[in-house]
């Protein structure tokens, strides 16, 4: 099973239905809430040099936004 990262915060759209669309599929998720957790929001900005949410990460491969990488996100967890 893939190993799926999100990084995202609260009320942020994308990252709600990022986290819908791994849950869906019965995948685990660790999600970390750059909002809340000081130690999240400097990981995510170490892989953007910005803060991005949602971030996703997925076997190392990062991912700055969930809809518009979708199509590129979605063929890696059939890999």
């Amino acid at each position: 099973m893939k190993k799926v990262l999100l990084y995202t915060m609260q009320g942020n759209a994308d990252g709600e239905a990022a986290l819908g669309f791994f849950q869906a599929r019965g995948m685990r998720v660790d999600v970390r809430d750059v909002g809340r957790d000081g130690k999240a929001t400097l990981e995510c900005f170490d892989l953007a040099g910005r803060l991005v949410v949602p971030t996703v990460v997925i076997d190392g491969r990062v991912f700055f936004g969930f809809g518009a990488n979708r199509e590129e996100i979605e063929p890696l967890l059939h890999a």
